[in-house]
């Protein structure tokens, strides 16, 4: 007999560390992850250094112009090699201890007295993640996924990006996005677990939900074709209403929505108990 499990996501999923390291093992370490828009280090020297579900990462475009997905983590002490989340660089030097990399991650030099003991080439270069670009976007893997979710190609060019800081859970964000969307809305597409897509005549829209804390959320809304000016205020709203539900659910109120939030759960509860 198919017995359907009764999914029962809980109020601590919500507010809990626990529950968010619990993400970091079952959903955010499989296959692949959101960076950013491709635009966003767009030239040689570029990076933008996010924390993804746990993962402290760091993109950027090196001098040949290729993309690469570094962990953001000093092979000396494992601090961060990239302090702000944004810039433009000739190196990464760790301001703890002086470990200076170049854009592709290669160990340069080190202060004398916290030097290497191993010298051996590629032994103290940063890690390099598997990286994918796709669609306009950059993807990454932690532990080498070979299948993936991914948008189609906006077939518009790269406007810009809306960055919004949210004081909530990122299950509360996907909620928002999904909660309002039919099954069949032709267009509005989701891809597991962090992308959204839609399109709005010319203007396609692709809002990447990225997970930086437990109870901090940024929303990247990638604009393609059209003025990023006209989307801010829909972004804030998002915001608005995604800060209002996080309160709802610490109170245990459930998520209400669509036929699309109904399934996101069914996904997670399928990852947290590993049947997925």
């Amino acid at each position: 007999m198919d017995r359907r499990r009764e999914i029962r996501i809980q109020t601590s999923d919500y507010t809990q560390g626990d529950a968010f390291q619990a993400e970091k093992r079952t959903v955010f370490s499989r296959g692949w992850l959101p960076l950013c828009a491709e635009g966003q280090i767009a030239q040689p020297g570029d990076f933008l250094a996010q924390s993804v579900g746990g993962w402290s990462v760091l993109g950027v475009r090196d001098k040949k112009g290729a993309i690469r997905i570094l962990r953001n983590a000093c092979r000396h002490q494992n601090m961060p090699v990239a302090g702000q989340p944004t810039g433009t660089c000739e190196t990464f030097r760790c301001r703890f201890h002086g470990w200076t990399y170049d854009l592709q991650g290669k160990f340069v030099s080190a202060p004398p007295p916290v030097a290497p003991a191993d010298r051996t080439p590629g032994a103290n270069d940063l890690a390099v993640l598997p990286t994918r670009q796709m669609a306009g976007l950059v993807f990454f893997a932690v532990e080498g996924a070979s299948s993936g979710f991914f948008p189609p190609d906006p077939g518009q060019p790269y406007s810009g990006t809306i960055v919004t800081d949210m004081a909530c859970n990122w299950k509360v964000c996907m909620e928002q996005l999904l909660g309002s969307q039919g099954t069949s809305e032709p267009e509005f597409a989701w891809f597991w677990p962090l992308l959204v897509a839609r399109r709005s005549g010319p203007v396609a829209l692709v809002e990447q939900v990225v997970p930086h804390t437990f109870l901090r959320t940024k929303l990247f809304t990638h604009v393609f074709g059209g003025t990023v000016e006209a989307q801010k205020f829909s972004a804030e709203s998002v915001k608005e209403a995604c800060e209002r539900a996080q309160g709802e659910r610490a109170n245990g109120t459930p998520a209400q929505g669509s036929a699309l939030v109904a399934q996101f759960h069914q996904q997670l509860d399928e990852a947290y108990t590993g049947s997925s």
